[in-house]
């Protein structure tokens, strides 16, 4: 019997090519979304869960009180709080930090290279799970002039010859200083969020005022007693930096290692999603997907069985159970979700390029990979019960004698089914369709906002140990250059400020108050007229005035949160500078993510302390400019040259909504694909049934409009009852999702409409076109085909 079902079910589908057709693009199409999703979301999990006891191992947070009544989380704290866990905490078994990584100077002048230096404490390859080559783990960073490099660095410089106890020339600071090779580390798995080159000790790594509880400087990573649960431990830790530290303005709390990755957005200290926000939005996506695409076949299925009616009746006369009707209508859509399948997967390898482009991630050949094939199987599975539980008992439960007859009414209860599934595809075509242009027009709304800063024609460019001990001599040369508008230096780069320090003390601060945290910028001068930030009071820095490397300008955010009504005069001080005092203001600007507030920010004028060259271009001569700072480069230092756009640089910092709208505009499309599909499999049915009433009625005098309403009005109400479910859905979706960004479009009723009106002439566009061609056919052939 098996072999008898098998070879009906291929005569039945290659006897329907179109029927077949239809049903296995829109499957191919749904199966090919699912797999790509899967493959996306096997990539985005499983960070960091190579590490020994990751469980236990957490990474020490930090959730400090806003001016606004909020709490903010941070990742980085004070160097002495590690100390203060270990011995006030006996639950927190180990403990080790780190700092950077930053670019430096590795070599020397003949064989010099900028690679990613990171501090960390002695015990850091003991704690986390990054094995060694060479070097003894327990000791491999006590001597305060060791470092242990990575496999491929060491490949490089010393080519096969073994680096461990030789010395290496690194450029930290100022000065480049001798270090001992100590240990290799074997290549960091691609699933790690920290990634460096080479580790050095964190006492030579840490810039000045490392005792500070204020500081964030370093990352700590903590490893408690398996005895107790996260919430239990947390408990334990919260009050340490007031109960040692005597600063109770900040909480600590434990976050898992392998958690970070995925669930690192906060709210009020708490998680409030991040990259797993994405897992499940393509998830839903991938099962939205697949459902349209099964809904289809049940449409097309139920919809076609009324040629099929003789075939069961004669079955059933002969003997043929239920059971048996039903075998042999899963091995149909078996066969067809397994073809459709098959075409998927090399569809998903085909597009694995284009793919990567989209996702940045570094899929190659899939086909070698188990995980794909288990997750075919998984979708296959799930499609041939979606695709055809229905259909199978649909057309197995016909009565033999009506069945005989080949007569098929379908009762008020199918055809409200068959209705309702073709609005349900197209209320999730609406939704998905609605949701793309909201994250297409906060795109736009992002790049376009003012951001209270110019950032066109404004390159950066990070300086090595070379080019900053000579960094008054190429501001000079650069200087001279006449396609450059303006030079300048800054410590940030105006996305990803968001470091800081609580220790600044003000002119009339209430020391009953709690401390507030403020981002620090250093600027030379020039720097903030460069970039036209708007002045609100006083003045900006001047190399007139001599005192103004102690002076700084400030925010409004920033006088608001301290409480100062006349700020200019007042004074200020912090990290041991005295003396200095506020000698502006500047209008708030956004120096990080539009999905947080503008946070208060203090601005030295401390040109030492600026690492990134900074120079506006004349318009038109972006390329002069650049080969231009290449070559003063080059009279200077021996490593790479390097630059980035501002303008740029802001778009990347929102790389991952990018990812968003790109995909999900890809998988709607898809989504309205798959739906027509199905509406031009039905819409072809339905004429076929009304053949004959259509060729009636051209011959009693209806014109084609008239007969093109008559087709197109069931379609047409299906429709519009798909908006008007998408709709409010669509907007709750949308607003979730928008109260991620501090600042973010309105959603307009406009949106949801146009959206839906999208959709409604695609839809409508193949019903008249099908319609038409039925509309304008002769009414004589019709009636003797009949």
């Amino acid at each position: 019997m098996f072999k008898h079902h098998l070879k009906i079910s291929f005569r039945n589908l290659l006897k329907n090519k179109g029927y077949t057709a239809i049903n296995s693009i829109g499957l191919t199409l749904g199966i090919w979304c699912c797999l790509m999703i899967s493959l996306f979301i096997k990539d985005e999990i499983g960070w960091d869960n190579f590490h020994e006891g990751s469980g236990q191992l957490s990474q020490v947070m930090a959730n400090v009180a806003a001016q606004n009544g909020d709490i903010d989380t941070w990742d980085g704290i004070g160097y002495p709080v590690g100390e203060a866990l270990l011995e006030n905490i006996p639950e927190i078994k180990a403990l080790t930090r780190t700092a950077g990584p930053r670019s430096s100077a590795f070599g020397t002048t003949e064989n010099l290279m900028d690679v990613k230096v990171m501090g960390a404490d002695p015990n850091f390859f003991t704690l986390l799970s990054f094995p060694l080559d060479n070097g003894a783990t327990l000791s491999c960073l006590e001597n305060p002039k060791s470092v242990v490099i990575s496999q491929d660095l060491a490949s490089s410089y010393f080519g096969k010859a073994n680096p461990v106890g030789k010395s290496i020339s690194i450029t930290l600071d100022e000065n480049a200083q001798e270090y001992l090779v100590t240990g290799v580390f074997q290549k960091i798995p691609r699933k790690s969020t920290l990634q460096f080159d080479a580790v050095v000790p964190l006492d030579n790594f840490l810039p000045m005022n490392n005792t500070s509880w204020g500081n964030g400087w370093t990352k700590t990573y903590a490893l408690y007693d398996d005895s107790l649960t996260l919430g239990q431990i947390n408990d334990k830790i919260k009050e340490t930096p007031k109960n040692w530290g005597n600063s109770d303005w900040f909480t600590l709390f434990l976050q898992p290692i392998q958690d970070r990755y995925l669930y690192g957005k906060f709210e009020n200290g708490k998680v409030a999603g991040g990259r797993i926000d994405n897992i499940y939005l393509f998830l839903i996506i991938a099962i939205v997907t697949l459902v349209i695409a099964c809904f289809n076949f049940i449409n097309l299925a139920t919809a076609r069985a009324v040629r099929r009616t003789k075939e069961v009746g004669i079955k059933k006369v002969i003997g043929a159970g239920k059971t048996s009707l039903m075998f042999q209508f899963f091995m149909e859509s078996w066969i067809l979700v397994t073809i459709s399948s098959l075409l998927a997967l090399v569809l998903a390898q085909l597009s694995i390029p284009v793919f990567n482009s989209i996702t940045s991630k570094a899929l190659s050949h899939i086909l070698n990979e188990p995980f794909v094939y288990i997750a075919l199987l998984c979708i296959i599975f799930i499609t041939v019960l979606l695709s055809g539980i229905y259909p199978a008992y649909f057309l197995s439960h016909f009565k033999a004698v009506t069945a005989l007859k080949g007569v098929l009414k379908e009762d008020l209860g199918q055809k409200k089914i068959r209705a309702g599934l073709v609005a349900f595809q197209f209320c999730l075509s609406i939704v998905m369709v609605a949701g793309t242009m909201i994250v297409y027009f906060q795109m736009q709304y992002i790049h376009n906002k003012n951001l209270g800063l110019n950032r066109e024609n404004i390159i950066y460019t990070p300086m090595d140990m070379g080019t900053y001990k000579h960094a008054e001599s190429i501001m000079d040369e650069l200087e001279q250059f006449s396609d450059l508008k303006a030079i300048s230096r800054a410590s940030g780069d105006f996305v990803h400020m968001e470091g800081g320090s609580s220790d600044p003390i003000w002119e009339g601060q209430n020391h009953e108050d709690e401390k507030l945290w403020f981002t620090i910028l250093n600027v030379d001068f020039g720097l903030l007229e460069m970039l036209d930030v708007q002045l609100n009071q006083g003045r900006f820095f001047s190399p007139e005035m001599a005192t103004d490397t102690l002076n700084y300008i400030v925010n409004e955010e920033a006088v608001k949160a301290m409480g100062m009504e006349n700020p200019i005069g007042k004074k200020i001080s912090f990290w041991g500078d005295e003396g200095g005092q506020i000698v502006g203001v500047v209008k708030d600007f956004h120096f990080t993510s539009l999905h947080t507030a503008i946070k208060p920010l203090i601005i030295r004028c401390r040109p030492k302390e600026s690492y990134l060259f900074y120079a506006k271009t004349n318009v038109g001569k972006t390329s002069q400019a650049i080969a231009h700072l290449e070559t003063v480069h080059k009279k200077f230092s021996d490593l790479p040259f390097s630059y980035h756009f501002l303008d740029n640089t802001l778009e990347e910092r929102y790389q991952n909504e990018m990812k968003i709208q790109n995909l999900s505009s890809i998988f709607a499309l898809i989504a309205i694909v798959i739906s027509c599909l199905g509406l031009f499999g039905l819409v072809v049915f339905t004429i076929n049934q009304h053949t004959k009433e259509i060729a009636i009625r051209k011959v009693l005098g209806a014109n084609i409009s008239t007969l093109l309403g008559f087709l197109s009005m069931d379609f047409l109400k299906i429709v519009l009852l798909s908006f008007l479910i998408a709709a409010p859905i669509s907007w709750y979706f949308a607003h979730k999702w928008l109260q991620g960004f501090a600042f973010h479009i309105t959603t307009g009723w406009w949106i949801f409409a146009f959206a839906g009106l999208i959709v409604l002439c695609i839809a409508m566009t193949t019903v008249c076109l099908l319609t038409l061609r039925a509309a304008v056919a002769n009414p004589v052939k019709s009636l003797r085909t009949e």
